[in-house]
């Protein structure tokens, strides 16, 4: 039996490998075939990106200027946005003769399909023309821009940076081959829902109609108001990913152009990756961000925004949410309303002073029932300290705990109703109210008196009728409890002076918080506190320095029904106006 052969050292090295392959083969799991499958698909696609670059990169300078190359184009967006399926990318030819080849891409559910397929499509490849514009693809897209295309706005851009942004936005981009500029077509139409009625702010004699999430039906329900021409929106784009538009809005001829500046300078210093919400503009806009009043009005009323405008401020649109911002705003501003100016002025003053009636209420009836029960019965007649100790006999706690235990249920019960269902809601609140308070009475843990002072505080504290100026002074309150039980009555004095410094001290855009009563001015007192006559009310707020200072050129009735008689009573008592 002979000798069996030998094998060679580099045989022996590759089986070996081959051994070595087939016991790694074996620990493969379907999962790392998934895992190499998809990443030879994303090589692939890397490397037709990559060409349609190269080919670009091979007719410009810029790899973000459209080279003219259709096909290049094609496997740039097919290798890029085009990977999601709501992107449609396609390549058609441009008239019946020459057959120029072309690219159209869209995103599907942004767009008026109808118009792509019959303003664009349909016309783009049944129009004719003469053979020479194949060789003129700049005189072919120009016909298309200004004679062919059937959208109201077409537009032409060249960069890609920009392009990209354009069609997520829901136009709709043709490439023509040859030609280094893209057609821009206005498509939009966004899923929207219909204008409704304000939900937060509710009037019972104004106007029904609130912004909704699309930044262009709020532009035009305020346009539709206000049909000056001098009535300009100013629109940024914010946010790294969501380029959400944003529309700085004033009149120009009212409005102070230094206002708009400050505005738009500190718009445009924001920088974040998405901007989705009204309220995360806010502490742009807000010269003191930690302080814990709102100085922007947020609203939902289009009456309200075009108000603020005709006076002179400033509104912010923002895209995808049904908000306006105004500014600048002070403190007065929180506690106006639509009906004030849609009742006769005896019937908003009483309303204003019931709100700001509410508002002392809420905040010192338990600060000044613990102060004058714990700390200084003192100052309380005998009579009505017997009373309130008749009250509390058996109680367990004393008052400052009694206020505790209340006010805690009533932020509970609060925030469920605000979470539940609007038909749980209502049930929650009325019955869930009487049910614990008459629970709690019988259990002997607080006071009958405390229930009515408590009912009383939650009353006064929701008058406002500004739900970003309620947060303040439930969160205030806490604090008034605290330094009431410690110090008492001079606990409260100490905590609203502070209260009244950090008031003082506020500002924004240059105008002080507590306008018109700090600094003090008479003429905007018409329409603080109390409201005076509309005629009355002739010139717009000194605060705001609008460069038009009257906005109302009616006289008093008296004066338009008798002008005679007017002059005469001018000339006998003097102009008092």
């Amino acid at each position: 039996m002979g000798n069996p052969p030998r094998l060679s050292p580099e045989a022996f090295t590759l089986m070996q490998n081959i051994l070595d392959t087939q016991a790694t083969l074996r620990d493969v799991t379907p999962t790392d075939i998934t895992l190499t499958q998809d990443l030879i698909t994303e090589l692939k696609t890397l490397e037709a990106r990559l060409s349609a670059l190269l080919t670009d990169l091979g007719h410009q300078a810029s790899l973000d200027q459209f080279s003219g190359d259709t096909q290049a184009a094609y496997q740039r967006l097919k290798n890029t946005v085009g990977q999601s399926p709501d992107v449609i990318v396609r390549q058609f030819t441009i008239g019946q003769n020459a057959r120029i080849p072309a690219v159209l891409t869209f995103v599907d559910g942004l767009v008026d399909n109808t118009m792509v397929d019959q303003d664009i499509l349909e016309v783009a490849q049944s129009f004719s023309q003469d053979q020479h514009l194949k060789d003129n693809p700049e005189t072919c897209l120009n016909i298309l821009q200004h004679a062919v295309l059937g959208a109201g706005h077409v537009s032409t851009e060249t960069a890609w940076s920009t392009l990209v942004p354009k069609l997520m936005g829901g136009n709709t981009l043709v490439f023509v081959e040859g030609s280094s500029k893209v057609l821009v077509v206005d498509t939009v139409k966004f899923p929207a829902r219909s204008i409704s009625e304000p939900t937060n702010e509710r009037s019972v004699n104004g106007p029904q109609e609130a912004f909704n999430e699309v930044i262009l039906t709020s532009m035009n329900l305020i346009r539709r108001r206000i049909r000056s021409p001098n009535l300009h929106f100013d629109v940024l784009t914010l946010g790294d990913l969501t380029r959400t538009s944003v529309a700085i809005s004033h009149i120009e001829g009212v409005t102070n152009p230094e206002l708009v500046a400050a505005v738009k300078k500190r718009l445009g210093a924001v920088q974040m990756d998405g901007v989705y919400l009204s309220q995360q503009l806010i502490p742009a806009l807000s010269s003191n961000p930690w302080s814990l009043f709102p100085q922007v009005r947020s609203t939902e009323r289009v009456d309200v925004a075009v108000r603020d405008l005709i006076l002179g401020k400033v509104v912010i649109l923002i895209d995808n949410t049904p908000y306006a911002l105004t500014v600048p705003s002070t403190l007065m501003d929180f506690y106006q309303t639509t009906d004030d100016y849609t009742t006769s002025f005896w019937g908003a003053s009483l309303e204003r002073l019931i709100r700001f009636l509410g508002l002392f209420l809420g905040l010192l009836l338990p600060p000044l029932y613990i102060a004058l029960t714990s700390v200084n019965p003192e100052l309380l007649p005998a009579k009505l300290v017997l009373t309130i100790a008749g009250s509390r006999v058996g109680l367990p706690t004393p008052p400052f705990f009694e206020v505790l235990v209340m006010w805690a249920i009533i932020e509970v019960m609060r925030e469920a109703a605000v979470r539940l269902p609007k038909q749980l809601s209502n049930t929650l609140g009325t019955v869930g109210a009487i049910v614990v308070g008459t629970a709690i009475v019988k259990a002997g843990i607080v006071s009958p008196i405390m229930i009515v002072i408590i009912t009383l505080t939650a009353l006064g504290l929701f008058t406002s009728p500004v739900f970003e100026m309620a947060v303040p002074w439930r969160v205030i309150f806490w604090f008034l409890i605290v330094t009431s039980y410690l110090m008492g009555l001079f606990g409260i004095i100490l905590a609203l002076l502070i209260i009244l410094g950090h008031l003082a001290s506020l500002e924004n855009f240059g105008v002080p918080y507590l306008s018109p009563f700090g600094p003090y001015r008479s003429r905007d007192l018409k329409d603080s506190l109390l409201r005076f006559p509309q005629f009355t009310m002739k010139r717009r707020p000194a605060y705001l320095r609008a460069i038009k200072p009257t906005h109302v050129k009616t006289s008093h009735p008296d004066t338009m029904l008798h002008p005679e008689l007017h002059q005469t009573q001018k000339a006998r008592w003097g102009d008092h106006e």
